[in-house]
Order: structure tokens, then C-alpha cells, then sequence
């Protein structure tokens, strides 16, 4: 049973690299996976619930909120390499960039200094909008 899970896992990452620009509900997650003629066995709705808080809580998915509704959606963004820096998210195209740890840290160190608050660069992120949707490039 437990390969049965890994494979699972596997594929739900699988998934969720191949469209690492995108944000996704667990139901968006589990039609578009069963839509997939690439998932012969793709992960059921209950697995998902189950796998997708220890992908956070492994860094290697965040969550967001949708807009300005309180629904809840996921991406990928990395591994552990995620955990000493803050990210930037574009509302335009939904990419997410790594904050180089050096800036997080200086930044953080500034809100420290100006407002007595210390951040948490891992579960930070910064909303704006990236280079190339600025040019109007939406890729």
C-alpha cells in the first residue's frame, strides 16, 4: 500500500511541476488530473486532501487565496531550498520567483529595525507583477 501512495505522490508533484505556473483548488487539481489520459491512476480527491498539507508542510507547495474570495488554491514552488528566503508572485501571469536570501534577509532586517516585527522569509510573499508581463510578454 504504501508504493500504491508514492506512486500517487509522485504523480500529484508530477502534475503540479508540469503546470507550475498555475494555481489550482484540490477539485481543479483532481478533474484536471483525471482529464489527463497521462494519469492512467491519478490520485482520488480524499489522497489529495491528505498529500497536499504535507507538501506544504514540506515546502514544496504554498497556498493562496484566489483573488479576493477566501477560496483556497495551491502551486508548486520548489523544495527546501525555499525555506530561508521570500518569494514574488505575479497577479498577472501567477509566476512565482525565489527572492535571492541575501535581499529577504536585509528586508526582513529592515522591518525588524523600522516596525519590531520579525518576518518569516519562508511563508513570505510579495505581490506585484514580474518583468516580462510588465512588457506586456505574458508568458
Amino acid at each position: 500500500m504504501a508504493t500504491y501512495k508514492t506512486e500517487q505522490k509522485k504523480a500529484l508533484i508530477d502534475f503540479l511541476t508540469k503546470n507550475s505556473r498555475r494555481t489550482f483548488t484540490i477539485e481543479e487539481i483532481c478533474r484536471e488530473m483525471e482529464a489527463d489520459p497521462e494519469y492512467v491512476l491519478p490520485p482520488g480527491r480524499s489522497t489529495v486532501y491528505r498529500l497536499i498539507p504535507k507538501l506544504i508542510e514540506d515546502n514544496v507547495v504554498k497556498r493562496f487565496y484566489r483573488g479576493t474570495s477566501r477560496k483556497t488554491v495551491y502551486q508548486i514552488v520548489g523544495g527546501e531550498d525555499c525555506i530561508g528566503h521570500m518569494h514574488l508572485k505575479c497577479t498577472t501571469c501567477g509566476r512565482i520567483f525565489h527572492m535571492s536570501t541575501g535581499i529577504s534577509q536585509e528586508l526582513s532586517k529592515k522591518i525588524a529595525e523600522w516596525d519590531d516585527f520579525m518576518v518569516d522569509a519562508g511563508q513570505t510573499m510579495i505581490f506585484g507583477i514580474c518583468k516580462e508581463c510588465m512588457k506586456g510578454e505574458q508568458i
